[in-house]
């Protein structure tokens, strides 16, 4: 990373939590890793923890197959874990997230209610959710932006406890929607990946967050603008969900949990 990249990545970086889990096929003695890009969000004073919607799409898909996940966790090493290099254990439950994705149209959204468990866990380790101060969209005024993620090639697993991935930050640039976006350009925009750095290919980097960069009175700012979602390798371009949208509905959803219940103004009167 450039030095700009690693003081960006610092302040960042306590947002950033991956997913991953050890994936096993019926018979087969081989296992597979996989780790999933993330971050955290906070509405209404709940936390989120968001990713691609496709990601769960998949996994579910694996399970129907038969296909079993084992050692899912939570990793906030970026937000400096204070821990000894420990992460989370999550107890994976599919029924507990909720999906939006629809390939069609580029809807591409998976987010996470987190439990109590692991927001004290996690806000032990130095994470922070991104607030509403720092949600912004790709249409305002910004001088960059940066996705960041944890590219598959990079994953190492030691067989028993620790699996490891180095964190990319790619700076990107907007750009026009690819031929072949169609109607998936309704509710995506695009940026091309200016600089890949040491990385060959960012697949897994899908469900990381981009930030729109703006300096202001001499300081850097940021705001979250996307949830990554596919790319484009022939035109180096990378489509992503806005995350505005996703922002309110989460502010919707959490304000119609917490409405009060209006009981029949006749007493005994009760709908059957």
């Amino acid at each position: 990373m450039s030095s700009f990249n690693e003081r960006f990545f610092k302040t960042v970086g306590r947002h950033f939590v991956s997913l991953s889990c050890v994936q096993r096929q019926p018979g087969k003695a081989e296992e597979t890793v996989l780790v999933f890009s993330g971050f955290l969000v906070e509405a209404g004073g709940v936390w989120f923890y968001v990713t691609a919607g496709h990601i769960l799409k998949d996994i579910r898909a694996s399970l129907t197959d038969g296909r079993e996940f084992e050692v899912w966790r939570l990793d906030d090493q970026t937000a400096g874990n204070r821990f000894k290099g420990a992460a989370i254990p999550y107890a994976f439950d599919i029924d507990k997230w909720l999906v939006i994705d629809d390939e069609d149209i580029g809807l591409d959204y998976a987010v996470l209610p987190l439990d109590t468990i692991y927001r004290l866990q996690l806000k032990a380790g130095g994470a922070i959710p991104i607030d509403k101060v720092a949600w912004g969209d790709h249409v305002t005024e910004h001088d960059q932006w940066a996705l960041v993620g944890i590219p598959s090639e990079t994953i190492v697993y030691d067989q028993e406890n620790f699996i490891t991935g180095r964190i990319a930050v790619m700076p990107l640039k907007s750009a026009e929607e690819p031929a072949l976006a169609g109607r998936k350009a309704e509710n995506q925009f695009y940026a091309r990946l200016t600089d890949l750095g040491n990385v060959k290919d960012i697949g897994g980097m899908s469900g990381g967050p981009i930030f729109a960069l703006k300096k202001i009175e001499g300081e850097w700012r940021y705001k979250v603008i996307g949830v990554q979602s596919s790319w484009y390798p022939s035109v180096r371009t990378i489509a992503a969900c806005p995350f505005v949208s996703l922002g309110a509905a989460l502010e919707e959803l959490v304000g119609a949990a917490k409405a009060p219940i209006e009981l029949p103004t006749n007493p005994g009167q009760y709908p059957t």
